[in-house]
């Protein structure tokens, strides 16, 4: 198995995100706190993702791909563009409705600036983390009345590891 990458670089106004190989929640801290920093920021009018390097991606990176979504579409107004070339993957998009939120294109677009590796946070603990799974697994149930089903046994079991609250 390939391990996950994730890049980032800004061009002119728009920030991009890229995911490559096998994408796990393992990466929650450093994308969690990438996502954090740059909703933070107001230099950039849009934000795209860029999935053609990932082999697979879980869904606790999945759901901070929503998140991305539902912040374009309160802050921009827009539908956040998302490139897949991955047939498998595209598959999962359409089963948690993404197809709904981004506007997917199967497609590889050059990227012409050089991309940075996101920071791998010096801190993350286990609760962090699970915090952030928890989170991405409860975006993902908001999509829609099957990703609610799907995801409830996580969200109750994640809950309780965090003491009930959330």
């Amino acid at each position: 198995m390939q391990s996950g990458a994730a890049f980032y670089v800004k061009q002119g106004n728009v920030y991009i995100l890229k995911l490559a190989g096998d994408v796990r929640y393992t990466m929650g801290c450093a994308l969690g706190d990438f996502l954090n920093g740059l909703f933070a920021r107001t230099d950039y009018d849009d934000i795209m993702v860029d999935l053609t390097d990932a082999h697979s991606i879980d869904s606790t990176s999945l759901g901070l791909l929503a998140k991305i979504a539902n912040f374009n579409r309160q802050r921009f107004a827009h539908k956040t563009t998302l490139l897949s070339t991955n047939p498998d993957v595209n598959q999962i998009l359409d089963n948690l409705g993404f197809y709904d939120i981004f506007n997917i294109r199967d497609t590889g677009e050059t990227i012409s600036a050089t991309l940075r590796q996101l920071a791998i946070p010096e801190h993350c603990d286990k609760d962090t983390l699970t915090q952030i799974v928890y989170e991405a697994h409860r975006t993902l149930s908001e999509l829609n009345p099957a990703n609610r089903e799907t995801f409830q046994g996580v969200l109750d079991n994640l809950r309780l590891k965090l003491g009930g609250g959330s």
